[in-house]
């Protein structure tokens, strides 16, 4: 008669005493992002990863992953100078991250403004998808002394979001600027631009990916500015820069009909939508690898007529969604 009040005891007990677990670790990890050197400390269960450039993006500069569900932490930076961090800048983020994650109104993302020490934060919470995984997005911008972080924290969307979301917001405002040395020490190699009178092209980041019929591809995302005085659109990108591997140019790329990571079908869309005189916009194009060899991007010279050849090192990982 008493054995199954004890069990639900004890189970009752056991979800208490885990949900009230977390806590952050005491080590605290470094990175570095634009000069600027931090310390931030994570959530206990989690720790840090390598990859995060190959899931995320060339611009990435930290990563973690929780042990215990299917959370990530991806970490970018900028000096603050390269930044209009003004009193519009909470408002104006959420206006570009509705039209980014396809919300209907602003409202519907929430946002909060906070201070860590005398700087200025802002916390939004999105619904949207990772690694094929419905996710809840806790995005944290971050001011300090030279810099502003952009923290992105992907929380699995399962039982344990809610406290989890709390030891994620006591993690994001741990950071800490450490050091600063005065300008940018990132390798400038590392900075792919195509600019003429009229545009320029950055490329932003490079991803492996399994497409259609498990075919190995590689997404490069790339940001248009138009600086002429007419519409153009994302897709310059393919009329200007040929792709090849061992001398051979690379065919377009499909993912599966049911791959959202990282918003790229977005992307894809955006890349015949117009873009206006002064403004810029992201794409991605997808090409089918033909073996892990090195890629080439090849400018056109009769837009690019000084730009040199890039070599793109191709990783052995890839990003797949559920195993």
């Amino acid at each position: 008669m008493t054995k199954k009040p004890i069990k639900v005891l004890l189970l009752f007990l056991l979800l208490v005493f885990s949900g009230c677990s977390a806590k952050l670790a005491d080590k605290k990890e470094s990175f570095e992002a634009k000069g600027i050197d931090y310390k931030i400390q994570l959530p206990s269960t989690w720790e840090t990863v390598t990859d995060f450039k190959v899931k995320y993006s060339n611009e990435a500069v930290f990563g973690a992953q929780d042990t215990k569900s299917n959370s990530t932490l991806v970490v970018m930076g900028q000096r603050k100078e390269a930044v209009t961090l003004d009193e519009d800048f909470g408002k104006r983020m959420r206006k570009e991250l509705k039209e980014q994650y396809n919300y209907k109104k602003e409202s519907e993302i929430f946002m909060k403004e906070f201070k860590v020490g005398k700087y200025k934060g802002y916390k939004y919470t999105l619904d949207t998808m990772f690694e094929k995984r419905s996710t809840w997005l806790h995005l944290y911008y971050i001011e300090t002394a030279h810099g502003l972080l952009q923290l992105n924290y992907y929380s699995a969307n399962d039982g344990g979001h809610e406290k989890r979301a709390e030891i994620i917001d006591e993690s994001a405002r741990s950071v800490k600027e450490v050091s600063d040395s005065g300008s940018d020490t990132s390798d400038e190699t590392d900075e792919v631009v195509f600019k003429n009178e009229t545009l320029s092209i950055e490329l932003t980041g490079v991803m492996n990916l399994n497409g259609e019929g498990s075919k190995k591809l590689l997404a490069l995302r790339y940001t248009v500015e138009n600086i002429g005085e007419q519409d153009v659109t994302a897709k310059i990108w393919d009329e200007a820069i040929q792709v090849t591997q061992n001398g051979q140019t690379l065919a377009e790329g499909k993912l599966p009909k049911e791959n959202t990571i990282l918003d790229i079908p977005k992307l894809i869309e955006q890349k015949n939508e117009a873009i206006a005189i002064g403004a810029s916009a992201e794409s991605v194009s997808l090409y089918e690898l033909k073996d892990t060899s090195e890629v080439t991007l090849i400018p056109s010279k009769e837009r690019f007529a000084e730009a040199d050849e890039i070599p793109i090192v191709i990783t052995t990982a890839a990003e797949e969604g559920d195993k």
